[in-house]
């Protein structure tokens, strides 16, 4: 697999052939109350709750993860996410394995607008800039569910 996923929220069971204990992230993420204070432990894995405003599509830089795949899950509002294969970016800041992430900055090859029932699977080699907007900064309420690989 070459690129992020973008899918709907319902469709997310169907991408557990990537890595089995995606399962058992969205059963947690569907048995839980949201609360944006905790951070929910599963087995293989831990997720988490974020609200907030989208920065410029132009501000920060990308990030991409070693030991954990992300799934974003949009649960209101909007975001833009940017895309780009980490091979065809340059590190800006060296991969922090406590933190389990390298920030890295280039071009987006691909950025696409995540709306309320949306989500987005990001693997390795994916350099992903999450909650930005192009035209007009929006609020979001979002999941990140991590996966340990």
């Amino acid at each position: 697999m070459k690129s992020v996923i973008f899918d709907l929220i319902e469709n997310l069971v169907e991408y557990n052939s990537l890595n089995p204990k995606i399962g058992n992230g969205l059963k947690k993420f569907n048995e839980i109350e949201i609360d944006y204070n905790k951070r929910f432990e599963f087995d293989g894995g831990y997720l988490f709750f974020q609200e907030g405003t989208t920065t410029h599509i132009d501000e920060g830089t990308f990030e991409a993860h070693k030991k954990y795949i992300d799934i974003q899950i949009v649960l209101d509002g909007s975001e833009y996410v940017a895309w780009a294969p980490i091979d065809q970016l340059e590190v800006d800041v060296a991969y922090n394995v406590e933190k389990d992430v390298v920030r890295l900055n280039g071009n987006p090859e691909t950025t696409m607008k995540i709306n309320k029932g949306m989500a987005y699977i990001c693997l390795p080699h994916d350099g992903h800039k999450a909650l930005k907007y192009i035209d007009k900064a929006t609020n979001y309420k979002k999941a990140v569910i991590k996966i340990e690989i």
